[in-house]
């Protein structure tokens, strides 16, 4: 089966290749831009064709010759300007749907890597749930949305899944990597007296639902909700301190109104700069809400997902990788 990936040499990306090309099953043509680190993709038996989900349909056209299933993974979470997110995330998958239907024959399958960020955290003490009424805290969250009702205007023309992933990490990731370091010098950092509760997951398992959203044929127009464990921030780093044989943390807790004037001077700092950063006054509303529990009963019953990481094993694969890249 041959399929186009997008945004293959990112994180998410570059595991979800290593997984089709794992099978044997999945000939790889993969869109990336001229300036994009290639180093997860290097001598790999994939298709390289240069491009951007931002141009015009035409352009992208040849990038979706003769595709059987879309894998739409490329996005993006980081902005200066809030217009950048929707261009990429909401006129990219326009422009790539537009793509799929100038073909002779379009793909059979297109499956949107969305995030948990576009439905919002639960409003109730209940984990969250497809159905939950959207109700996304940040511009990342609403473009993401955004792109998804972009999808929903072409359900009737051709089989479309979307997946929301929750929390990701693991290897060839450092958005974990400041809270194994404050673990690793020994701090239990919580936000506030009543720590909010995430679900993390493993990007192999991620990679994994995406691969089973490509492939069952009960997933059509479905959305789901994937992740690994729901988790609160405190337990979270125990967990990282058994991993890394701490036997004591130092327990720190930073007011929430002292971390939000810490995020406002680092949007200054982005905005004086003009470089993106995720650590933002907006993403307060994300990192601090009280709720990002996921409910992914429907991704196992309909998807056969099942994670195969438990927290502690994956923390211990990940912080592996960031002691060979000399990270930790």
């Amino acid at each position: 089966m041959r399929a186009l990936v997008t945004g293959a040499n990112g994180f998410l990306g570059s595991h979800l290749v290593d997984l089709l090309l794992e099978t044997g099953d999945w000939e790889l043509r993969t869109l990336v831009r001229r300036t994009s680190d290639l180093r997860w993709l290097q001598g790999k038996p994939i298709e390289l064709v240069y491009g951007d989900v931002t141009q015009a349909p035409s352009a992208l056209s040849p990038a979706l010759s003769d595709v059987e299933v879309v894998f739409h993974i490329a996005g993006l979470t980081k902005a200066v300007k809030k217009k950048a997110f929707y261009v990429v995330n909401e006129q990219g998958t326009e422009n790539l749907f537009q793509a799929c239907f100038l073909q002779e024959k379009p793909p059979s399958r297109f499956v949107l890597v969305s995030s948990a960020g576009a439905q919002g955290p639960s409003q109730a003490d209940a984990p969250l749930l497809e159905d939950d009424e959207p109700n996304p805290v940040t511009e990342y969250g609403r473009s993401k949305l955004a792109g998804e009702r972009i999808a929903a205007k072409y359900m009737n023309r051709m089989s479309i899944v979307i997946v929301r992933p929750g929390g990701i990490y693991g290897p060839r990731d450092t958005e974990f990597l400041p809270i194994f370091d404050g673990v690793n010098r020994g701090l239990l950092t919580r936000l506030g007296f009543s720590p909010g509760v995430i679900n993390v997951a493993h990007v192999k398992d991620v990679a994994k639902a995406i691969r089973l959203a490509g492939t069952v044929a009960a997933a059509k127009s479905e959305t789901f909700l994937i992740g690994g464990v729901n988790i609160n921030q405190v337990d979270l780093g125990r967990t990282i301190g058994r991993v890394l044989g701490k036997k004591f943390l130092f327990p720190l807790v930073i007011p929430k109104v002292l971390f939000r004037f810490a995020a406002l001077l680092s949007s200054g700092v982005g905005k004086l700069t003009s470089k993106p950063r995720i650590f933002t006054y907006e993403n307060t509303s994300r990192i601090l809400a009280k709720n990002w529990s996921l409910n992914m009963s429907k991704a196992q019953n309909i998807l056969g997902y099942q994670p195969e990481f438990d927290l502690e094993s994956g923390l211990k694969d990940t912080l592996n990788w960031y002691r060979s890249e000399n990270l930790l």
